[in-house]
């Protein structure tokens, strides 16, 4: 397992962490996901066999947010 941490643009609510939490961790090979609103990013376990950071990359733009 590896983990990385992305920083993301717009995140403002509990509301955008929930999306995020459910986005990410819906993607196969995620083990485990820490959305931060104070902190503006996400912290992702995952099998880097089955996910890499252009997977979650897409994920995120596709819920509506950006990488910082």
């Amino acid at each position: 397992m590896e983990t990385i941490t992305l920083k993301i643009d717009g995140i403002t609510c509990m509301g955008c962490v929930r999306t995020l939490n459910g986005v990410l961790g819906a993607l196969p090979g995620v083990e485990s996901v820490d959305v931060s609103k104070e902190a503006g990013a996400a912290t992702i376990r995952f099998d880097p066999t089955k996910a890499d950071a252009d997977v979650f990359k897409t994920a995120i733009e596709e819920a509506g947010y950006d990488l910082a």
